[in-house]
């Protein structure tokens, strides 16, 4: 009986892995389902289907996020392809359900540690302004990489932003949880066609409250984009926090930006150990965080650090800490990093 017990789980669910079971071994628990995502040309697609059930495997994201219903928690679990294909995007994917976890199988903490990569360059079969909607609340992204370029193709312009949270007529995308994601643009100078990277609505039924982006790489290490993210709209979104992230572009303006606020009601925006990274030596960014920041609706900047940045932000609502007081505030910034060719002995 002892044998018949090792293997009760496995014939109780009719010969197939419970897919519930195996996420909570994983140390996910919920009440909802469980729905993966896997490519028809993978080597063990048969196997694997074979394994959690034909019922559970969808063949794109949207098809598997097609699925799920809101509130119950359901989970996306999307799986790495043969040779790290990338999935390829013609339009956006919309996670418009609420409390639904799109999760890319076996992502690590590494800086770029991301497990499979959604990607859409504006060419021909592009038919969509973005790459990644969210218009679900209290959803969940991690563990992959959105990678592309902007601008316009003969059936469709990429210009609202490769990962947009809520849209003009759905701002209903609160409590987003945004980690160990990559959003990149791999535009060169001489392409053009920039856009932002993150677009975070901020007009509709108040704006979206309580956004938060975690160990996230934001950025284009070949040219700056419109902004690594922008905030649109003329109410909030509020209370939205970026913890561990990296901000990176190559500046060719002292102008461009990392990122930009709305001119709404915040309540706050709190960045805590974050890097403005601006590669391009020879042209420093006047502000890392700019905007029309509305009085009494502050940026805090935590303990991050800015690379030939000349000040954290020059708003009068934008604070930063540590700092020394006094009148030349880039001077007395502790986070703006120096060369050591800088660093004179007198």
């Amino acid at each position: 009986m002892a044998g018949l017990k090792d293997f009760t789980p496995f014939l109780a669910y009719g010969g197939k892995i419970d897919p519930l079971s195996e996420i909570r071994n994983a140390g996910i628990v919920t009440n909802g389902s469980v729905f993966w995502t896997k490519a028809v040309a993978d080597s063990d697609y048969t196997t694997f289907q074979d394994q959690v059930g034909a019922a559970n495997v969808r063949n794109t994201a949207q098809a598997s996020i097609d699925q799920v219903r809101s509130d119950t928690n359901d989970y996306v679990i999307v799986c790495p392809q043969d040779a790290n294909a990338v999935y390829a995007l013609g339009t956006a994917i919309d996670v418009n359900e609420d409390r639904v976890h799109l999760i890319g199988a076996g992502y690590t903490k590494a800086s770029m540690g991301y497990a499979l990569t959604f990607r859409g360059y504006v060419v021909a079969d592009v038919n969509d302004t973005n790459l990644m909607d969210v218009t679900g609340a209290g959803c969940e992204l991690a563990g992959f990489r959105l990678l592309g370029t902007s601008g316009t193709a003969a059936t469709g312009t990429i210009n609202a932003g490769f990962l947009r949270l809520g849209t003009a007529a759905s701002g209903t995308a609160h409590m987003t949880n945004v980690h160990d994601v990559v959003i990149e643009n791999t535009q060169a100078a001489a392409a053009g066609g920039t856009t932002d990277l993150v677009t975070v609505q901020g007009d509709v039924g108040g704006g979206i409250v309580g956004c938060r982006f975690d160990d996230c790489w934001i950025g284009d290490w070949a040219w700056a984009p419109a902004a690594c993210v922008r905030e649109t709209g003329t109410a909030g979104p509020t209370r939205t926090q970026f913890r561990n992230t990296d901000f990176v572009i190559d500046a060719q303006a002292t102008t461009d930006s990392f990122v930009t606020i709305g001119t709404g009601v915040t309540e706050y925006h709190k960045f805590k150990d974050c890097n403005f990274i601006n590669v391009t030596a020879g042209t420093l960014v006047a502000s890392a965080i700019v905007g029309a920041v509305l009085v009494d609706n502050p940026v805090l900047l935590d303990n991050c650090r800015y690379l030939n940045v000349t000040q954290a932000g020059t708003d009068t609502e934008a604070y930063k800490s540590p700092a020394s007081s006094g009148t030349q505030a880039a001077l007395f910034d502790y986070g703006i990093y120096k060369g050591t060719a800088a660093l004179a002995a007198t």
